[in-house]
C-alpha cells in the first residue's frame, strides 16, 4: 500500500467516504464505537501516537467453545452475515497470521482488503472474514457488492487506515466519513454517526489498561462483572437484542468477562 507523505487538513478532506455500510445492517445487533476497549489495543504504530485503545469497529461478539472461537454455521434461518465493499475500489485478501497474544490458536478466516478507488492510500480491512467463490486477488469491485460472508452467530471486525511514510498508520473510523445515505438505517433508529465513535479526549479520560505496549496487546482485566438479562456486554452499543441470546451459566465467566455464557 502507497504511504502517504503527511497527513494534514488537506489529507483529511481528501479520505474517501463510505458509501456503503460494510454488513447487514438488520444483521449487526451491538457495535463496540471507535476508541473502546473491547477486543485488543488496536493501535500498532498509530501516527499520532494514540495508545491502548481498539482504533477499529467490531459488530456483535464471537461465540466461543472451551475459551476458542469457532466459524458458526449457517441454517435455514439464520444464513451466515454478508459483507459488502464500503466503496469502489480494488479487492485482495491476506492472511490472519499469528495472534501474538495467543499464538498456538488458529486464527479464523481471511482478511478481506478493500482498497478505494478514488484514494489508493486508503483501505478497509474486514477481519476474519470467508471468501465469496469466484472473486479473483485484484478484481475491482463496486461500492455494495458483496464481498465475503462471517457465520450467523459470528463477530465482524472493520479497520479503516492508510500507511504513513515514515512507517506510521493513520487510522479513521469509518463513521467518520460515511455518506448521510449510507448511514439512513442507524439514522432511523435515532443514531448518528457519532454516537460509534469516542473522542480522543473522552477514551483518555476513560484511562484503559493494557498489559503491556506495543499496540496488540489485551486490555487489563476488571475481573468479572454482570451483564444483565439479557446480557448487555460493557464496551457495546446495542441496537436490537441479541438473537443469540444464552441464560447464565453458575460461575462460568464468558470470554468478555462477564458472568455467563453467550
Amino acid at each position: 500500500m502507497n504511504a502517504l507523505e503527511g497527513f494534514g487538513p488537506k489529507e483529511m478532506a481528501e479520505i474517501p467516504k463510505i458509501t456503503h455500510l460494510p454488513w447487514d445492517v438488520d444483521r449487526i445487533y451491538a457495535l463496540t464505537p471507535y476508541r473502546s476497549n473491547v477486543g485488543h489495543d488496536y493501535t500498532y504504530k498509530s501516527w499520532d501516537g494514540e495508545t491502548c485503545r481498539t482504533l477499529n469497529h467490531y459488530g456483535n461478539y464471537g461465540h466461543f467453545i472451551n475459551g476458542l472461537p469457532y466459524r458458526s454455521k449457517p441454517t435455514p434461518d439464520n444464513p451466515n452475515i454478508n459483507l459488502y465493499a464500503p466503496f469502489d475500489g480494488e479487492y485482495s485478501t491476506r492472511p490472519e497470521g499469528i495472534n501474538p497474544n495467543n499464538p498456538s490458536s488458529k486464527e479464523i478466516g481471511l482478511q478481506i482488503i478493500i482498497k478505494a478507488k478514488s484514494n489508493s492510500h486508503w483501505i478497509v480491512r474486514l477481519y476474519h472474514s470467508d471468501v465469496i467463490p469466484g472473486l479473483k486477488e485484484g478484481s475491482q469491485v463496486k461500492s455494495g457488492q458483496l464481498v465475503g460472508t462471517v457465520g450467523p452467530m459470528d463477530p465482524v471486525q472493520i479497520a479503516y487506515e492508510a500507511n504513513l511514510a515514515g512507517g506510521k498508520v493513520v487510522y479513521q473510523s469509518i463513521f467518520e466519513h460515511v455518506t448521510t445515505q449510507a448511514f439512513e438505517p442507524y439514522a432511523k433508529l435515532g443514531f448518528t454517526p457519532s454516537s460509534f465513535v469516542i473522542s480522543k479526549e473522552a477514551a483518555d479520560a476513560k484511562n484503559y489498561q493494557c498489559v503491556g505496549p506495543g499496540g496488540y496487546q489485551l486490555y487489563v482485566s476488571t475481573g468479572p462483572v454482570a451483564c444483565g438479562t439479557p446480557c448487555v456486554r460493557p464496551g457495546f452499543i446495542y441496537i436490537r437484542p441479541d438473537p443469540f441470546y444464552a441464560p447464565p451459566v453458575e460461575g462460568k465467566v464468558d470470554n468478555y468477562g462477564v458472568n455467563q455464557v453467550g
